[in-house]
C-alpha cells in the first residue's frame, strides 16, 4: 500500500514534488482492482495476503473501536468485525469513516493510476510477474509509455517486494534502488 500512496503523491504535487527521484516497488496501481482479486482467491498464496491484511484492519479497527464509532456515520460493528474480505471491511467501515459512496468510489479516488500522469520526476517502478498482490494483468503499461519521467523495470522471479535470491537467499532490490538513485542524482542533482 505504501508504494501506491508514495506514487499518488509523487503525482499529485507534480512540477511542486520537493523529491528528486523515486524508486516504486510492487506497486499495485488499482486499488479496486487489486483487493477484488485478493478477495477472490481461495487456497493461492494471495489469500494470505489478504487474511493479512484483513485481520490487520480489523485489529486496527478493534483498536480504535472507540474513536471510530464517534464518527456519526451509521457503522455496523458486527459487520466489521465479521467481515470475510477487505472488500467488505471497506464497504462496511473505511468508506464511511472519510465519507464515500462506496468501497469503490474510496478505492478509485486512492488508486495511484489515476495520478502517474502527472509525475514531473524521474521514478523508477519494480515489478514482479509472480508478484501475487500486484498481478501483471493491473500493471497500466500504457502510463509508462505515455510519461516520460516514469520506467518499469519487470522481474520474473521477487514475489511482493521479496526479491530474493543467490546461493543463500539473500535480497537483492537494494542493489537497483541504490544504482537508479545514484544515477538520477548524478544527472539530476538534488532539489534542497
Amino acid at each position: 500500500m505504501g508504494a501506491n500512496i508514495m506514487t499518488k503523491y509523487i503525482g499529485e504535487e507534480g512540477n511542486g514534488c520537493p523529491l528528486s527521484a523515486g524508486i516504486i516497488v510492487g506497486c499495485p496501481y488499482d486499488m479496486y482492482k487489486v483487493i477484488k482479486h485478493l478477495d477472490s482467491q481461495r487456497f493461492t498464496f494471495s489469500r494470505f495476503y489478504d487474511l493479512a491484511i484483513l485481520n490487520f484492519l480489523k485489529n486496527a479497527f478493534k483498536d480504535n473501536q472507540d474513536q471510530i464509532l464517534k464518527i456519526p456515520v451509521g457503522m455496523d460493528v458486527k459487520k466489521i468485525s465479521n467481515s470475510t474480505g477487505i472488500m467488505e471491511f471497506t464497504e462496511e467501515m473505511t468508506r464511511k469513516a472519510f465519507g464515500y459512496k462506496s468501497a469503490k468510489d474510496l478505492l478509485d479516488y486512492s488508486s495511484c493510476k489515476n495520478y502517474m500522469d502527472d509525475i514531473k520526476i524521474p521514478v523508477l517502478f519494480l515489478n514482479s510477474l509472480d508478484d501475487p498482490i500486484c498481478i501483471k494483468s493491473l500493471i497500466p503499461f500504457e502510463k509508462f509509455v505515455n510519461n516520460p519521467n516514469i520506467v518499469l523495470a519487470l522481474t520474473e522471479n521477487g514475489g511482493h517486494i521479496g526479491y530474493m535470491g543467490g546461493t543463500w537467499p539473500t535480497s537483492w532490490i537494494e542493489h537497483p534502488v541504490i544504482e537508479f538513485f545514484e544515477s538520477a542524482l548524478k544527472h539530476y542533482g538534488s532539489k534542497k
